[in-house]
């Protein structure tokens, strides 16, 4: 009844299948072709899958400004300690909370403890910091530090 041919054109992450929409006895069933390799990898990597898809979801422009955000942040020829030391020198707020977003989503706490420690550094009358510095020891599991910057952002 139907193909849909991911080989000919595949998604946005470089995914290729094709999908079969066949009829049998009046059901309508999809029959799924994939490459050996990637069904072995699937299910290992299916949660990455799920969070880009999230992370990418939206308009256009949203996915372009995501991907902006990422290559602000990155550098092929760099390692990872040179790009952390250059994101948490930066004075550009907007990139660090995108970035924070980012990695609060993918569960690296320390990193987003220290992205709002220099978010905090950059602003400290800031009462949104304040209360992400205190999130940021929450996750960790520091409640008594947490609840220190709660406090203060109420005062």
């Amino acid at each position: 009844i139907r193909l849909k041919n991911r080989f000919k054109e595949p998604t946005f992450g470089g995914y290729s299948d094709a999908l079969y929409n066949i009829e049998i006895e009046g059901m309508i069933c999809e029959v799924q072709l994939h490459v050996s390799a990637i069904v072995a990898h699937k299910e290992e990597n299916h949660l990455y899958y799920e969070y880009f898809r999230s992370f990418f979801a939206g308009n256009f422009d949203a996915c372009e400004a995501r991907i902006d955000m990422l290559e602000k942040c990155t550098n092929p020829d760099a390692d990872v300690q040179q790009m952390l030391a250059k994101m948490l020198a930066s004075e550009d707020e907007k990139l660090m909370l995108d970035m924070r977003r980012l990695v609060v989503e993918m569960g690296d706490y320390y990193l987003n403890e220290l992205l709002c420690r220099r978010l905090f550094e950059l602003d400290s009358d800031n009462l949104e910091y304040m209360d992400m510095l205190g999130l940021a020891a929450d996750y960790q599991g520091r409640y008594k530090e947490a609840e220190v910057f709660h406090h203060q952002c109420l005062e």
